[in-house]
């Protein structure tokens, strides 16, 4: 949150009129004022308490380091014919190792933070107030050693959501190519998203879903980019708390190479 400086001045000028201050919270700094710049300077400190933002990260963590983490022709996360029969949206864990080894800034100016553990863009992009919006060292099988069902058995990672406030949107660009193996596939892409309590319970476990693609006749084989978008909105301290990772569901073997989030907060 942007803070708000208060000022001991005379209170008997107005408008543009030229008065020595001191900052209240610090009072070796004498500095020339006018009215209208100390209102103007509180206005847009407000202001940047509705800033929306942004965070990048390409950390997905079966991405192969024997290619330097780029996906290989052809090569990926199989969705096998029992995934499609048993209906499973298959999610696509996040890692702090190919976090540190991928998400690395492109660009020299501005110069990066340097930051790590906050996605490709080092923090410079977040929402006012939100000091990440991914969690690489969530490990699922930890938190819930008894759960089954959950469907996030052997997953580590999530979209974090805890420093977001009530009217927040998330909106989530989930990058990835998908292989069909069978012709007249239909892929479903989600975010595998499970409401949890103060207590950290899970209370409600759901797809939040976006547009199917369809693979028609003559793309067995092929690899197509796909850029979905998925949003939902932050009403609660259960949505707060929430756990979530991209996913996908297909009614026929696939294979997919997850590439990057983009997680944005709108507000």
């Amino acid at each position: 949150m942007g803070k708000i400086k208060t000022y001991n001045i005379d209170t008997n000028v107005t408008g543009s009129d030229l008065v020595i201050g001191t900052d209240a919270d610090d009072s070796n700094k004498t500095k020339n004022y006018t009215i209208d710049s100390i209102a103007a300077y509180g206005a847009s400190s407000v202001a940047k308490q509705g800033e929306s933002g942004y965070s990048h990260t390409g950390a997905f963590a079966d991405k192969p380091t024997s290619n330097n983490y780029v996906w290989q022709s052809g090569a990926g996360i199989s969705y096998s014919q029992a995934d499609a029969d048993g209906g499973l949206y298959k999610v696509f864990s996040l890692s702090k190792a190919v976090h540190l080894a991928v998400d690395n800034p492109y660009w020299s100016t501005p110069t990066p933070s340097g930051k790590t553990g906050v996605g490709l863009f080092e923090g410079a992009n977040l929402p006012d107030g939100v000091n990440t919006l991914f969690d690489y060292d969530f490990d699922y099988d930890t938190a819930y050693p008894a759960s089954s069902g959950t469907g996030y058995e052997g997953s580590t990672g999530r979209i974090d959501l805890s420093d977001c406030v009530y009217g927040d949107q998330l909106r989530v660009r989930f990058d990835f190519n998908i292989i069909p193996q069978i012709a007249n596939t239909t892929v479903e892409p989600a975010l595998w998203y499970s409401n949890r309590n103060d207590s950290n319970d899970i209370t409600f476990t759901f797809p939040l879903t976006t547009q199917p693609i369809f693979f028609g006749s003559g793309t067995v084989g092929n690899t197509y980019l796909n850029r979905v978008e998925i949003s939902a909105w932050i009403t609660s301290s259960e949505d707060v708390n929430s756990l979530s990772l991209p996913a996908i569901k297909s009614d026929n073997p696939v294979i997919i190479q997850p590439l990057g989030l983009l997680t944005t907060i709108i507000r």
